[in-house]
């Protein structure tokens, strides 16, 4: 952050930081496709290693400070599906899946950016991946009539949080704040 006078520009360490963030995701998969007489089988499995570190940095109340963001992490991601397809006028299919969303690394940097007067932005260092499983029931009619049902539940959602615990100002970032359930 630059104060403007003039022509000039001034860095204004109190509104700077330096947030250095490396993420190594290693991945392996496997996938396992069966046809037999009217049935066809997919099932697989996805293995990440998540290794990262951050460090975000700056000057406030001119002493220097540091933070350090630091995870690893294995996940396992299982995928299956079946299509029933005996008739091929009317097929049916079911599929199970697991899936992963990171947070962004603006997320994670643990420096407050000034919003306006009262309001301040800052990351969480204890912010989680959320997961979230999902299942669902497909039918196709004439290959022109697609319907699904299907349902997803989330854990350790993310979602932006406001915190007034100060008086004077506000702090927004996000949190693990609960699960979530969806059917469409």
């Amino acid at each position: 952050n630059y104060d403007v006078v003039g022509s000039g520009e001034t860095l204004n360490t109190e509104k700077s930081n330096v947030f250095d963030y490396k993420e190594n995701i290693n991945a392996g998969y496997v996938n396992y496709n069966r046809q037999w007489k009217g049935v066809m089988i997919q099932a697989g499995v996805r293995v990440e290693n998540t290794n990262s570190q951050g460090l975000s940095s700056g000057i406030k109340n001119n002493a220097k400070w540091e933070q350090p963001v630091d995870r690893n992490y294995t996940d396992v991601f299982p995928s299956a599906a079946i299509t029933f397809n005996k008739n091929p006028m009317s097929q049916f299919g079911i599929s199970y899946s697991k899936r992963i969303d990171r947070p962004g690394y603006q997320d994670l940097n643990p420096f407050e950016f000034r919003l306006d007067a009262y309001t301040f932005q800052k990351g969480n260092v204890d912010l989680k991946p959320q997961y979230t499983n999902s299942v669902g029931i497909s039918h196709t009619y004439k290959y022109r009539l697609n319907t699904s049902l299907n349902y997803s539940h989330v854990n350790n959602m993310f979602a932006q949080w406001i915190d007034t615990v100060e008086k004077s100002k506000a702090f927004v970032s996000k949190m693990n704040l609960a699960t979530q359930d969806i059917i469409s």
